[in-house]
């Protein structure tokens, strides 16, 4: 069409601006999504560092080890006075 007249037509300059928006679009979700992914494993490593102090400190919680003792929880201090 566009070598026919020698002009594209205003419909497929529209659609041309269009795909070139669309494109930087998917580039922009692509670079996200390849972010939040990064996001998800760091996530993945602090939670499972977590679990391993949590384990650890319920170990040291159960040993009888007289320097450690369980508060009641919720914990409430004693009032002064």
């Amino acid at each position: 069409m566009v070598k026919e007249r020698g002009q594209p037509t205003d419909a497929e300059t529209r659609l041309r601006k269009q795909i070139v928006r669309l494109k930087e679009l998917r580039e922009k979700d692509k670079a996200e999504l390849e972010q939040l992914r990064a996001d998800v494993e760091g996530l993945v490593r602090v939670v499972n560092q977590l679990f391993l102090k949590k384990r650890k400190l319920l170990g040291l919680l159960s040993a009888p080890d007289p320097n450690v003792r369980a508060l009641p929880f919720p914990y409430v201090p004693p009032q002064p006075g």
